[in-house]
Formats: structure tokens, sequence, C-alpha cells
């Protein structure tokens, strides 16, 4: 079958030669780097080819996202596709949001905690099948265990609909959630189950494809590399080491070695918070050897420290143990220093060692700089295909991830009338802009808001830029700001006056409203970008630029350049939407011109004649 074929929609501008490209990339067995603008049909046009390739060549196919909430687009997809051609797809997510037992007792807790409370319920639940008197049971597994065979779900369903259909009937919605992975032939899960060692040996344990024998899919891959360095840094805080030594106490761990090992800790992270010389975004980086030369003066070798964390992981489990047989979260301090020791004695130069400043609360830790250390499994599947609309500059995410590419782009389908990018010349918010600078800012920003009564968005590089002028403007209509402290459903709730009223959006780039939202129509139609989105001086930040400054030569454009590219062309994406959909977006900062190459713009000598000319 031609993948035109099997294609639901109406062919749109660009889709038939993205779908070309896939196919190619799928025959010659090579991984694909694929960028195309919001509107394109990224998924569809991308899903097409797989399945038809994965069919006729007796593959699996995994699509990745990096959150639960946008596997829903993918299933839609997947629900389509199947009323033309025969497939078992199922969305997976893991037991935190799977699990009714969970959600009942209602704990914020980890993967490993709940990992533990299932572990034990589920082993009381089989003692009780067998007639056992048991308490601290699991009665969804057990009604899992006893009605399985007479489960009947669809053949294209996403993990909201299994947990909806496991509660109403008291079902383990995680345990019918692995069932039918085993009977896929594609899954649509997190970045995490691929990423993480761990959960992908486990993974592939149920799917019934080996990685040479499945095709990977990355939607939103901008954000993989990111997400690869968080995935492998760690930390440990003064908070967790003083619950550590009240929890000797409760629990009677007399072991002379942690307990003299946990009093030493503390005192040198307080000697640590008194010497480091904190930056403004207070962090630090601290040498590579700080905790371990201070513990040697303490007369704790490394060979010594390792045995002290190896016994203190061992309690750990001890006292996790005898708190979850109390119903109690099994929650060990002792065994999460005993961890994080483990991982530290096992740094190279792949990692930065940061210090960070919680209000009272002191964080050690470690970055990781380099994302191919985790990406490095893409070289295991039979293809990978990374596709987002905000890649570029192409060949430093290619780079990063350690992987070789075809690299292809692909323009907007939209009219390239509907939109136009201006950028403002004399106004930068470079370095710290002195007061002069915010007057010019806030007045250009006042004259557009109020003269044209069109939903528009402000975004702003952080949220310390924005509160310069929250409280100057004049601004004549109504006003939402998203502000840090914001919960999701309050930043839903202001999404949905500010679409129903109208008016002036706050925001930051790369926040919430920045990427993932849609505004179809006139539900927005000026953007207004303040400055460039730099990532913020830090530690971490500088560390990474000197590190790609020794690994590419280049470490300006790896670490500053393209996270400031993909931000503003994040918040640029809001506009367009739709053939229909037209927009227009002002950089109230000189310094865009240089990224000329990457996204279209020109120089506006009169943002307030050009903006009505545009809407004419």
């Amino acid at each position: 079958m031609n993948p035109l074929e099997l294609f639901p929609y109406k062919l749109r501008k660009y889709q038939a030669e993205i779908i070309k490209a896939i196919m190619d990339s799928l025959t010659k067995k090579e991984n694909l780097v694929l960028e195309a603008p919001a509107g394109t049909g990224k998924t569809i046009c991308v899903l097409t080819p797989c399945i038809l390739f994965a069919k006729e060549n007796r593959m699996g196919i995994v699509y990745l996202t990096r959150t639960n909430s946008q596997q829903k687009q993918a299933i839609v997809e997947l629900k389509k596709l199947a009323e033309k051609t025969k497939m078992d797809a199922v969305g997976l997510q893991g037991k935190i949001n799977m699990c009714s037992l969970i959600k009942h007792l209602g704990k914020n807790i980890s993967n490993e905690e709940i990992a533990k409370i299932c572990s034990f319920r589920k082993k009381k639940s089989l003692e009780a099948l067998k007639g056992k008197e048991e308490w601290n049971r699991c009665i969804f597994f057990e009604n899992f265990l006893l009605y399985k065979e007479y489960i009947e779900l669809n053949n294209v369903i996403s993990a909201e609909e299994i947990y909806k259909y496991g509660e109403e009937r008291k079902f383990c919605a995680y345990e019918i959630n692995k069932m039918l992975v085993k009977r896929a032939n594609i899954v649509v899960a997190p970045y995490i189950y691929i990423f993480d060692d761990f959960l992908r040996e486990k993974f592939f344990s149920l799917f019934s494809y080996q990685p040479d024998e499945t095709i990977l899919i990355i939607d939103e891959a901008h954000n993989l590399p990111d997400f690869c360095r968080e995935l492998l840094s760690f930390s440990l805080t003064m908070k967790t080491i003083k619950s550590a030594i009240n929890e000797c106490e409760e629990y009677g761990v007399k072991d002379k070695d942690i307990i003299d090992f946990l009093f030493i800790l503390k005192k040198i992270f307080n000697e640590i918070d008194e010497e480091i010389d904190f930056s403004e975004t207070n962090d630090a980086i601290i040498s590579e050897k700080r905790i371990e030369n201070e513990l040697a003066k303490r007369e704790i070798s490394k060979e010594k420290l390792q045995e002290i964390a190896d016994k203190m992981i061992v309690y750990g489990e001890v006292i996790a143990d005898i708190k979850n047989s109390k119903n109690i979260l099994p929650r060990s301090f002792l065994r999460s220093i005993g961890k994080f020791f483990n991982l530290w004695l096992s740094l190279n130069d792949r990692w930065v060692r940061i210090v960070e400043k919680e209000e009272d609360n002191l964080k050690v830790g470690a970055y990781c700089l380099d994302p191919s250390i985790a990406s490095s499994v893409l070289n295991s599947f039979y293809c990978s295909i990374h596709m987002s609309g905000t890649l570029e500059p192409m060949d430093e995410y290619k780079d990063s991830l350690g992987i070789k590419a075809k690299l292809v782009k692909f323009p907007s389908p939209f009219p390239k009338e509907n939109r136009k990018i201006l950028y403002v010349e004399g106004i930068t918010t470079k370095y710290y802009m002195g007061e002069k600078m915010v007057e010019k800012i806030k007045k250009y920003i006042e004259e557009i808001c109020n003269l044209f009564h069109k939903n528009t968005l402000i975004l702003f590089p952080s949220y310390e830029i924005m509160g310069r002028f929250v409280n100057k403007m004049d601004i004549k209509r109504e006003l939402y700001i998203e502000m840090r402290k914001d919960r999701q459903e309050d930043i839903m709730e202001k999404i949905r006056k500010f679409k129903e009223r109208g008016g002036v959006f706050l925001s930051v780039m790369g926040g919430r409203l920045s990427e993932g939202m849609d505004f179809p129509s006139e539900e927005l139609e000026i953007v207004i970008i303040v400055g460039i989105p730099y990532p913020p001086p830090s530690a971490r930040q500088y560390a990474l630029q000197q590190y790609y400054n020794k690994k590419f030569g280049n470490g300006w454009k790896y670490t500053m350049e393209a996270q400031a590219i993909r931000k503003i062309k994040q918040a640029i994406g809001r506009l367009i939407r739709g053939e229909n959909d037209r927009g227009i977006a002002i950089i109230l900062d000189e310094r865009a011109k240089r990224f000329r190459k990457y996204i279209e713009m020109s120089a506006s000598r009169n943002v307030i004649e050009d903006i009505k000319k545009f809407f004419m």
C-alpha cells in the first residue's frame, strides 16, 4: 500500500513531501531530524508511513512524548488511522498516574516508593487469594487477577481511558496497561521509558519487539537534550541529612560509622554554605574533590565512603520495609543519601558539581553536561525520527545527542502574508536595563496594546524582567498575568478568560503559554517578545558552555544561541495554527537580527504603522 492511500485526511501543502522523507529514512534505516512549523500536521505525517513500513516489515513503533498530556494527539491520530488499517496501539503511563490505590491514598510520592508499596501489597493480595488472612492488600490487583480474561477494550486506547475503565470496575489500571503493551505493536509513552536504563529494560520485557525491531518517534524533540541532562543529574539537601539523623534516632540505627558520617556531612554542608560566594542565581560550582577532600581530613577515604553508602542503603531498605508494613509511606532518608554517594563516587568530567541555595536549605548536586550519555540508546533502534517545530540550529541538536541523522526542514504550509515578524532597532534588554530603556520598552508595549484591540501575548525572558514592567504599565485593557507560583489550573482558567473576553496576557518565554498551547484565529493576533531569551547566567550554564567549547569549539552556539532561537520560534508559533490564522510578532530587541538565518524577520522603522498596514 502507498502511504498516501492510508493517509486519513485531504493532503495539505508539504505533507506528501514529509511522508516521502519519512519513507526514505525508513527504507535506508537512517535517523531523521525533522523540523516543520506548528499546523503542518507532523504527527499524522510521521505515523502514516511508519505504520505502513512497520506492518510490511513486522516491526513495532514507540512514539515518545515529553509529557503524558501530549500523548492525546498521537492517540487521536492513531484512532483515525485505525479506521483504515488494523493495529493495536496503547498509551502507556507510570504507576504514579495509573495506580488507583495511590490516588486514593492521596500521597505525594516518588516512583521508587510507589513501586515498593505496589510490590508489598501485590504480595499480600496473592497470599489472600490463597485463603490467608492478610491486611494491606490491593483490591484493584486482586480484581484484575480474577477477571482479566473478561477485559475487553478498543484496539487503540489511551492511558486515560484505561484508568477510567479500571476505576469504574475496581481493576488495576496499571496491570491492564501492561497487559495491553504486550499485545500492542504501537505504544505511545513518556520519554523516560526509553532513556531511563531501568524503565527501558522493564518496557522491553513487555513489548513484543526489541529495539532493533522498533521504529522510535520522538515528539517535541527540542526538549530531549535537556531531558537527558536532567535525567542523569542528582542532588542532596541539608534537609535530607537532618531527616536522616532523625531517622536513625527513630528507628534505632546505632552504627557508629553512619552516625558519625551524617554529623560530619552536616558540618561540611554548613562550611560550604559559609564559604561559597554564590551567584545572583544562588548557585556556584564546587571543586571536583571538595567533599571527598573534606571527608579525607576526617579520615573517611573513598573506600570507606563507599562502605558507609552501601550500609546506609541496607539500613534504609529495612526502614522502608518497616514503614510499608505499617501502612506508612516507605521513604528512607538514609537510603537516599547512600544512593546519592553511590552515584557521586562514579562521576567523571561529563558532570559538574553544583551547590545551590534555596532559602534555608542548601543543595549539593551533580549536573550532567552531556545528554549523549542517555541518548546513546538511540543507536540501538532500527531508526529514530525526531520531530518538532523548533529544532534549529539542527546540527547542534544532532551533535548534542551524539547521533548521525539526516536533517530536513519544511516551511510553513500557510500563506506567508498571514504572518509578519518585526524587530525594533535601538531597543535591548542586554545585561542590566537602565530605567530609560525600561521606560522606552514600556511605551512601545502600552502604545501597541492600547491602540490595537486584538488579543495580545507579551512574553518576557524571565519572571524577574517581567516584574520590572508589571506595575509600571498603563494598559487600558483586561490584563492577565502568569505568575511563577500559579498552579496549572490557575493558568488554564486565566487562558480560558483571555480567549473568551480578549485582552493582554503577560507570560515568560519557555513557559506554559509559549509552547503546546493553541490560540486559533482571533484568540491571538499579536505577540510582543521583550528581549532575547538567553538562559540566565548560572553556574550550570557557565559549566555547560565551557564543556561544549572543549567538545565542539562553540559553546555559545550550543548552549546560549540554540536555546534562544528555539524559545523565540516557540513564541512566534503560537500565532499561526491554521490556514486562516493571521498574526504579527514584534521583537523588542535589536539583537534579534542575528537570528535572521533561522527566522525570517525584518526591521521596523515605525512599529505602529507596520501593525496598521498588516491588519488593513
